[in-house]
């Protein structure tokens, strides 16, 4: 039955296709009827080209698209109008890939991967233009190979590592050659990506140097993140370690002492902003206690994290009117 429904899912379409709307409108209207609500927009629109393959592999899709120079974007309001739970894996076989997502800001480069999840909102640019695949997956599914995958979210996942090499390899065979003369049943192969995709988000954490030490920076980063002038010789002098030795550690992560604060500053203020109890904050002294000393550039960081103003933020998860 699985591989029927399959089957059933297979589906090709092109910019070409679009005759009575813009090249934008169309592309904006598949994806969201197909794989989630967004907007798009690119520039100059009428110059806009793109092509999208789906496969239905089990119970996920693979979705293949290829585009010019575009922006998208996923609202909290789609994310309201859409709870499904569902995860969306990018693949950049081609072209960078600039994604701020769950308060992180990631360029996702060519061969590399990252998670997001429909159920939080992003932005996506692909500013050479793009060809990736998209997995869309169920939630549960997911989490029955990859033990907490909301801890992977917005974070890039290279090619350094041994097993990301067979997943690109198994996409890029499907890709290529299409699933028509493939002998195995989809949801075979569904689980070969299942297995390989639990590798490589295992071998993502087993592989970091120093996990318990970079754990450790992580927990007193945020127990301290409040503090205007934190510094990373704060942090190393608390650890009793060099602040060589711990930016050399986060650099062995995949991250840094400022993405981190970053990171965790705005994670505090989005749980501050959708507590009803904290609503009477004025965003100011959000910013202020969350340890921002500008309250315009908190702003700034929060909208590209979270798809929202902090003010739109608050309103969607607590109907608090926004402030002026």
């Amino acid at each position: 039955m699985l591989i029927t429904l399959s089957l059933q899912r297979d589906r090709k379409w092109s910019t070409r296709e679009a005759s009575s709307t813009s090249p934008v409108d169309a592309y904006k209207a598949m994806v969201s009827t197909e794989i989630a609500e967004m907007s798009v927009r690119s520039q100059p629109e009428i110059e806009f080209q793109a092509s999208w393959v789906r496969y239905g592999l089990g119970p996920i899709d693979l979705n293949f698209l290829r585009c010019t120079a575009q922006k998208t974007s996923r609202s909290i309001e789609m994310t309201v109008r859409d709870p499904r739970p569902y995860f969306e894996f990018l693949h950049a076989r081609a072209g960078r890939i600039l994604v701020s997502h769950h308060g992180e800001r990631t360029l996702v480069k060519p061969g590399s991967f990252i998670l997001l999840s429909d159920q939080y909102p992003y932005q996506i640019e692909h500013p050479d233009g793009s060809d990736c695949l998209t997995a869309h997956i169920p939630e549960d599914w997911l989490s029955t190979w990859v033990s907490d995958p909301h801890q992977h979210l917005g974070k890039q996942l290279s090619t350094d590592h041994a097993w990301t090499r067979p997943l690109t390899g198994l996409l890029t065979a499907v890709a290529d050659s299409g699933l028509d003369t493939v002998a195995l049943p989809r949801a075979v192969l569904a689980d070969q990506f299942g297995a390989l995709s639990a590798l490589v988000f295992n071998q993502r954490l087993e592989d970091k140097h120093d996990s318990e030490l970079v754990r450790r920076i992580k927990e007193s980063i945020c127990e301290q993140q409040q503090a205007h002038s934190l510094t990373p010789r704060t942090i190393a002098r608390d650890l009793e370690i060099s602040s060589r030795h711990l930016h050399r550690v986060l650099s062995n992560a995949g991250t840094s002492f400022s993405t981190l604060l970053t990171s965790s500053r705005l994670r505090r203020a989005a749980q501050i902003l959708a507590s009803s109890g904290q609503s009477h904050l004025p965003i100011g002294e959000v910013a202020w206690l969350c340890g921002f000393v500008d309250q315009s550039h908190f702003a700034r960081l929060f909208k590209a994290a979270y798809g929202s103003t902090p003010s739109r933020y608050r309103a969607q998860h607590t109907g608090k009117a926004e402030q002026a």
